[in-house]
């Protein structure tokens, strides 16, 4: 029997079960535990601000290692904070009999993180209702955080830092904690999406454009005609231009060749053999048991197929994201039961 909750107050999903928080709050949210779901930092700089939220959606899919994912994000300026998780682990759990207070799609589902406070510069050690996360954060932005069952030690810290590669002198660095009971009702405000303010300002904004548009065309119109009279002689000289500087154009694009084919025979001259990487694998895999029964690697990329007697891909994925030499790790179920399928990058 499925457990029924109150409506009138937000409900954390943990690896322990699901709980009623008792905090009221202004809007229900079904909260993903911070130890069921995982987090990344990326940034969009190069992408055009209407396309990042699509660019995002594309990227989820890549870093995630389950069959579905759900994900939230939160945006400062052209980056991204996002937690996501298995879909299908919380609609099961928020499904219910029909009615709202457990419809999954009429219950907003945000991470835990976004209900604690942000934090100053530097590392932090946030409590959560299960475990603790270690947050790296600068200007207000998460940059790097990562969730332990238990609370971190020295070790673990020294690992994190590095991961980060953040270098510290001092033995034992000073972690500031937040404990869990700085737990807010209400997630982080977010902005208004574009989509919205464009809908709420649609009429001064086509006025506007209106008013540009005229502008511009009688703009256009005068330096049109002032272009035209100006091309008869930049043409010609243009053309004189053009066969003055060929030979040096020439001579640019073999030397830009010859940099290219440099580049590419040093890279493959610094690339790990593949008896080493077969070893930074062997030591990174989180059980002792696991076997390979299949190794694919090329320019890279690397897939392997890992039998184990019952494997996680969660902790496959953390295990192997925790060396600094993999990066993108994806881990699914093979056909055969006790097997998984898991591809990475490989620093170069």
């Amino acid at each position: 029997m499925r457990r029924r909750f109150s409506n009138k107050s937000n409900v954390i999903q943990t690896r322990a079960g699901a709980f009623s928080l008792p905090q009221p709050s202004l809007h229900r949210h079904w909260i993903v535990g911070r130890g069921v779901c995982l987090y990344r930092y990326a940034a969009f700089a190069h992408v055009p601000r209407a396309k990042r939220r699509a660019a995002l959606e594309l990227k989820v899919p890549v870093w995630s290692p389950f069959r579905t994912t759900g994900f939230h994000a939160v945006w400062a300026e052209s980056a991204a904070m996002v937690w996501f998780w298995d879909a299908e682990a919380v609609r099961n759990r928020t499904s219910g009999d029909g009615k709202d207070s457990d419809n999954p799609d009429r219950v907003r589902v945000v991470p835990e993180t976004v209900f604690y406070p942000r934090k100053t510069d530097g590392l932090h050690l946030q409590a959560c209702r299960e475990g603790f996360e270690l947050q790296h954060w600068h200007a207000n932005v998460l940059l790097d955080a990562f969730w332990f069952a238990e609370r971190p030690d020295e070790n673990q810290i020294d690992w994190f830092l590095a991961r980060r590669g953040i270098e510290t002198s001092a033995p034992d660095p000073k972690v500031p904690l937040t404990p869990a009971s700085a737990f807010d009702p209400e997630p982080w405000a977010a902005r208004v999406p574009p989509g919205e303010w464009v809908e709420a300002n649609e009429s001064a904004l086509v006025a506007a454009c209106v008013l540009a548009l005229v502008t511009a065309a009688l703009w256009q119109e005068v330096r049109f005609r002032k272009t035209a009279h100006l091309t008869s002689g930049a043409t010609a000289a243009f053309a004189r231009i053009q066969d003055e500087i060929a030979p040096l154009l020439e001579a640019r694009n073999a030397l830009v060749g010859l940099r290219r084919k440099n580049l590419a025979l040093s890279a493959l001259l610094a690339a790990p053999s593949q008896a080493q990487l077969m070893g930074e694998v062997d030591r990174a895999l989180p059980s002792a048991s696991a076997e390979f029964h299949e190794w694919r690697y090329q320019r890279g990329e690397l897939a392997i197929l890992v039998e184990d007697t019952d494997p996680d891909p969660i902790s496959y994925v953390r295990a192997l994201e925790a060396h600094p030499l993999f990066s993108q790790v994806r881990a699914e179920q093979a056909r055969k039961a006790g097997r998984l399928k898991i591809s990475m990058q490989v620093a170069l």
